[in-house]
């Protein structure tokens, strides 16, 4: 009896062993299985746009040595990789999710990164030292980290000492293929009644039509499937919506941030931004673009989509006394609050310059205005302001106008038909409320008149046009997720002078796109 129970715990000892041993391997299994597995790198850029390029021996290590690659490991063959700079600071910009390996001197080690890379989550794979090029004299490490998205954004890596990044370099969606474009969409995905949200609204008048725009898709901004609409109305009382749709073939692209414009030869443009990323944001971005001549037509013919400039542009173009276009578009890889010129009527584009920003992950949203002695006055997100004295190339510092609070939102400013400045913004400290008209005589100086739009919470990102009848149209969003308002307003310089809508073609919290509640 005794020797029968010692024979069944034996068993049972057996099963439990063989149990253990099972998971254990199917663990280790699972852990070796993400430790090697290659697939799946970020793309990764320097702070000044630093494209990678192929990891072989005799190419240059650091930016500023001469150091050339001797060796590398099987963990880092046929990788991609950015030179950086030994003795100075570096800052990378992942432009997707995906790993990231650091090369970098052990712990103890002069130029060591060893710590500062721990600091940010990365963990050494264990490979054994070599020699990455002939000069090295120290022990060096290779360290990684699957970057992911934190709330929208990849964020930087920043290092001062020697360190080498290595990824995979690959395309982008959002750089290479074009969103498409469909109007009058019959597909019933796209009727209003059916988006979870939508917000960030622009607005232009071409003559009798009011055009209108914003994005959606998903449940949320940023997500998998935002599009740009397009929506506009004849009479002011009723609008088609959506009119037309913009949407990407790549379901890793989000077209998002739709900017309406009309340029000197009244064609209406109409620019958008695709990012790669479905729930947050690359960074690099790119503007791209259509217009149609005929905009007033029943059915507009519209141009093939062409991406125009890197980064994101959310306010209106200007055009310069002198007939230059200039266009604000920022990206996060360099912070630059940059504008881009283009002297032949937007057939091209190039960068002219922009004021920097500090490296951190707010969205710049700039505006430009000309002023009377020629020189170009930027005002950006959080009432920063630049100015520019050779169109566009060279900028003053930023700095904030201590006489202005403001909620951290976009903001509009610009120059009406009769000279004066407009801002229209939310006149609050901290909370996307009071959205103020204000006006301004003398360029920008003192802005003595204002009128109060809306007062309630959650209204943000207006745009402005003038229409044929002088008035002053803005569009805004009002709770985005909730309401999921889109709202026109219109008034005079009078009203605003009054501080009250008091002209009669005033009109005050229009809703012209509110969708139900239909899951």
């Amino acid at each position: 009896m005794t020797k029968l129970f010692l024979c069944q715990i034996n068993s049972e000892l057996n099963k439990l062993l063989l149990s253990f041993s099972v998971v254990f391997c199917l663990t280790n299994s699972t852990l070796a299985a993400q430790v090697t597995d290659s697939s799946g790198f970020a793309v990764v850029v320097s702070g000044k746009k630093g494209w990678g390029q192929k990891a072989k021996p005799g190419s240059r290590v650091f930016s500023d040595q001469s150091y050339l690659i001797k060796q590398l490991p099987p963990i880092l063959s046929g990788l991609d990789y950015l030179p950086t700079y030994m003795s100075a600071e570096n800052q990378l910009r992942a432009l997707t999710e995906g790993w990231l390996y650091m090369v970098t001197p052990l712990e103890g080690q002069p130029g060591s990164q060893q710590q500062q890379l721990t600091d940010m989550g990365f963990v050494n794979t264990g490979t054994p030292s070599f020699q990455l090029f002939k000069e090295q004299k120290d022990k060096i490490g290779v360290f990684r980290k699957y970057i992911r998205f934190n709330k929208f954004r990849l964020g930087n890596i920043s290092f001062k000492g020697w360190s080498v990044p290595f990824f995979k370099q690959s395309a982008l969606p959002s750089i290479t293929v074009a969103a498409s474009y469909t109007w009058m969409p019959d597909d019933s995905s796209y009727a209003a009644d059916g988006r979870k949200w939508q917000g960030c609204p622009t607005l232009e008048v071409t003559g009798k039509r009011t055009w209108a725009g914003w994005f959606s898709g998903g449940t949320r901004e940023p997500d998998a499937g935002n599009y740009a609409i397009l929506s506009y109305s004849d009479d002011g009382r009723k609008w088609i919506d959506p009119a037309m749709v913009i949407t990407h073939p790549d379901s890793s692209v989000r077209v998002m941030d739709i900017q309406l414009w009309k340029d000197p030869e009244g064609r209406l443009w109409v620019f958008w931004t695709q990012n790669t990323g479905q729930k947050g944001f690359d960074g690099l971005w790119g503007t791209w673009a259509v217009y149609t001549k005929n905009p007033e037509a029943r059915t507009p013919v519209w141009s093939r989509p062409k991406r125009l400039c890197d980064g994101l542009t959310r306010n209106k173009p200007i055009v310069l006394r002198t007939g230059e276009w200039l266009l604000p578009s920022y990206d996060w890889a360099d912070y630059q609050s940059a504008v881009y010129m283009s002297k032949d009527k937007g057939n091209t584009w190039s960068l002219q310059g922009g004021p920097l920003n500090g490296p951190v992950d707010n969205f710049y949203e700039h505006m430009c205005v000309e002023l009377g002695n020629g020189d170009i006055c930027m005002l950006q997100r959080n009432i920063q302001r630049s100015i520019s004295k050779d169109k566009g190339v060279s900028w003053s510092p930023l700095d904030s106008l201590s006489e202005f609070t403001s909620a951290n939102s976009r903001l509009y400013f610009g120059k009406l038909r009769s000279g004066k400045f407009l801002i229209v913004y939310n006149d609050h400290k901290n909370k996307r409320k009071n959205l103020t008209a204000i006006l301004s005589d003398d360029e920008g100086r003192s802005w003595p008149y204002r009128l109060v739009l809306d007062e309630r919470d959650s209204v943000s990102y207006p745009d402005v046009a003038e229409d044929a009848m002088g008035r002053i149209c803005v569009i805004y969003d009002r709770s985005r997720e909730g309401d999921k308002e889109i709202l026109f307003t219109a008034f005079n310089e009078e009203d605003i002078r009054a501080g009250a809508f008091r002209s009669p073609q005033s009109e005050k919290k229009k809703i012209i796109s509110k969708p139900g509640n239909r899951k």
